[in-house]
């Protein structure tokens, strides 16, 4: 047992270099297990940010997910180390060491490997722990007493261990299958197997680029809005036939079509004889043929990294930017009375004693209108539904207002630059705020409204419609703005009137006091909105949810980049001989360099490459189909999702940089 241990402890401190990253990774993986256990267990944050049990529960689910995602990750790591020194396992052999005495001689190595990544991930995952509780509280406000909050969470800590122990069971049992199932001579002469002759044909290589290309249309045809199949078939029907034909499809391109077109492109001669493609293009291909599989779990790894990346930085961002319409102002709400009025101004110089603060009323006139063709907005909120805005009836009708009015409160509201592109109306023109833009791309301009007022029908032409609505949607969905002119002529009639009073001012953002006072004063009515308040309502309610969800795209990040990693080493070190081979013909350590970063290239740009597009078409597919389009298609919205896969690239950067040193590092040793 000691002579065992200490050749453990030999074995790993001799192949340091060569074990590093996988410690590294390993320990990255056991920080991120940690803290997660923690946070998971942290009852003084749970009572804070859920009242309803919803984080518990996503906890639960993700902790299965990230469970199984780990033992994976180092179970295929296990495994690649050990397909590495099946020559020095046989050799075990043949000096007659048993089976089970080299499984002993594993099994300590991994004991080793996972007590150090342990020690590690425990100190790191409860710093980590520590970061993320103080980034809640600081984010959501949280009277938190973190001196509550021990550093080391003694159950969190006993999950995990008995954890890597399950975890080195596992380890066990995966070498001990291969080791039995193993004989003398093909451990010895393992990594000497012969290649098998593989030939590429035409028609898979052409199904698997008309899988993915058909797959890729399908998600395009999201635009057609009511005419699209996603709509009249229905969305998950051809959501999964979408991810179906895309990944097949990816499985015969890159298994398929990729090496039939390298392939052919010796052919080529003049381009395929120069110093660096006459080795690259050869590696190419027997790479592909015999990593195909694990280059499309790469790349279908890439694709998910990418995509839950994206997906979540434009969920998270979207409802932030959307508060801009729907809640407007500061501070909103219903006036019922003069005095409410002179009460809510009392309250708010309590908190802002003379500070700049503007209160501006808005007086809405509700008007019907007998058009044969009347806009979505019209109507919008006249039945109850699911949403948030249409659980109180709304009587159809236009509301509306003054222009006026209308740019004194986009001034208050510091939207100066919309408030200059206004277009003058004249006393036969209105403009329309939409709630969202029309699915087809059209909109109402041009059209004839005929207002209908007790007295006379005031027709108007849509002069334009716009996004910036001045009043939140929870006091006016269907507005229009008119002429001061016309206005007046309204405002003479018997029309039903809603007085709203808004609110701005620097002063008064971020108080979620005030707004809890002005909501008793007003004996919590629905009416009251509030820009700052809803941001506040929108981190309480997703910041646990993107947090966990957070813990998986690292995870990912983590796996894709280490297993890139150890398969270029293991392509290299197959190879070794090879380079030799070129260093006698003459190849400069620059040119042997260029063809291994050509080669590592490679390998990493696949992966990142499609799964680059299948993020691109699925969030495309996500935002069209699965978020309500109140901004429009703005290019300015997507730019949490170029952030996402910027990082994400920087990301694979490294790794390359990092594969490419360390693969002309052990070549420099020849």
């Amino acid at each position: 047992m000691n002579t065992t241990i200490s050749m453990a402890a030999k074995n790993l401190r001799k192949s340091f270099s060569f074990y590093v990253l996988y410690l590294l990774s390993v320990s990255l993986v056991i920080t991120l297990h940690f803290a997660f256990t923690s946070f998971s267990m942290n009852q003084v944050m749970l009572e804070k940010i859920s009242s309803d049990g919803r984080v518990e529960s996503m906890c639960s689910m993700i902790s299965i997910f990230l469970m199984a995602f780990v033992v994976f990750f180092m179970t295929y790591s296990n495994r690649f180390f050990l397909k590495r020194r099946t020559k020095e396992l046989g050799i075990y052999a043949l000096l007659g060491y048993r089976k089970t005495a080299i499984l002993s001689l594993l099994t300590f190595e991994n004991v080793l490997i996972c007590c150090g990544a342990l020690c590690t991930g425990v100190l790191l995952g409860a710093i980590m722990h520590k970061g993320i509780v103080a980034g809640i509280t600081a984010l959501l406000r949280l009277s938190i007493d973190t001196a509550q909050i021990p550093f080391f969470e003694v159950n969190a800590i006993r999950k995990t261990v008995c954890f890597i122990l399950l975890v080195i069971v596992v380890l066990s049992i995966s070498n001990g299958r291969f080791l039995f199932q193993s004989s003398l001579m093909s451990l010895v002469r393992f990594e000497k197997k012969a290649e098998k002759n593989m030939s590429f044909h035409f028609v898979p290589s052409v199904i698997g680029l008309v899988m993915t290309v058909l797959g890729y249309v399908l998600a395009l045809d999201i635009f057609r809005g009511r005419k699209s199949l996603w709509l009249s078939v229905g969305f998950y029907q051809i959501g999964l036939l979408t991810a179906m034909l895309i990944l097949l499809g990816t499985i015969f391109f890159i298994s398929s079509f990729l090496p039939y077109v390298m392939k052919n492109s010796k052919k080529n001669k003049r381009a395929f004889y120069t110093e660096t493609r006459i080795i690259t293009t050869p590696n190419f291909v027997y790479h592909i043929r015999s990593n195909a599989r694990t280059l499309i779990m790469l790349t279908l790894l890439s694709a998910a990294t990418l995509t839950v990346a994206s997906v979540m930085a434009l969920t998270l961002y979207y409802p932030i930017a959307s508060v801009s319409r729907m809640a407007p102002s500061e501070l909103e709400f219903r006036v019922a009375n003069e005095n409410q009025i002179n009460a809510v101004k009392r309250l708010v110089n309590q908190y802002a004693p003379g500070a700049a603060v503007t209160f501006i009323q808005t007086d809405i006139y509700k008007i019907t209108s007998s058009s044969a063709s009347l806009p979505m907005e019209y109507s919008a909120g006249s039945a109850k539904g699911d949403s948030q805005n249409e659980k109180i009836l709304r009587d159809i009708g236009f509301e509306c207002i003054s222009y006026t009015q209308y740019h004194s409160l986009l001034l208050a509201q510091k939207k100066d630059t919309i408030a200059d592109q206004i277009p003058a109306l004249n006393d036969t023109e209105c403009i329309l705020v939409k709630y969202q833009p029309n699915a087809d791309g059209s909109d109402e301009s041009g059209s004839v409204y005929s207002l209908n007022t007790d007295t006379v029908s005031i027709p108007l032409t849509v002069r334009g419609t716009t996004l910036h609505n001045p009043i939140s949607f929870a006091n006016s969905v269907g507005t229009l703005i008119v002429s001061d002119n016309v206005y007046e002529q309204i405002r003479a009639s018997a029309a039903p009137k809603t007085s709203i009073l808004s609110i701005n001012g620097k002063a008064l953002e971020d108080n979620e006091d005030l707004f809890a006072d002005l909501s008793a004063l007003l004996e919590n009515s629905p009416y009251l909105q509030g820009n700052s308040h809803r941001l506040h309502v929108i981190f309480s309610l997703n910041s646990s949810t993107f947090l966990l969800i957070g813990f998986l795209v690292v995870l990912f990040f983590i796996a894709t980049g280490s297993i890139l990693y150890f398969n270029n080493i293991s392509a290299l070190t197959d190879t070794k001989a090879d380079y030799e081979i070129l260093h006698k013909m003459g190849y400069t350590n620059k040119a042997i360099r260029k063809i291994i970063k050509k080669q590592v290239f490679t390998f990493f740009c696949i992966p990142f490459t499609f799964g680059f597009i299948d993020c691109i078409f699925a969030t495309i597919v996500y935002k069209t189909g699965l978020m309500q389009n109140l901004l429009g298609n703005s290019l300015a919205l997507y730019v949490p999702t170029i952030i996402a896969i910027a990082l994400t690239a920087s990301i694979y950067l490294f790794y390359y940089w990092l594969t490419v040193h360390s693969c002309c590092k052990i070549i420099s040793k020849l």
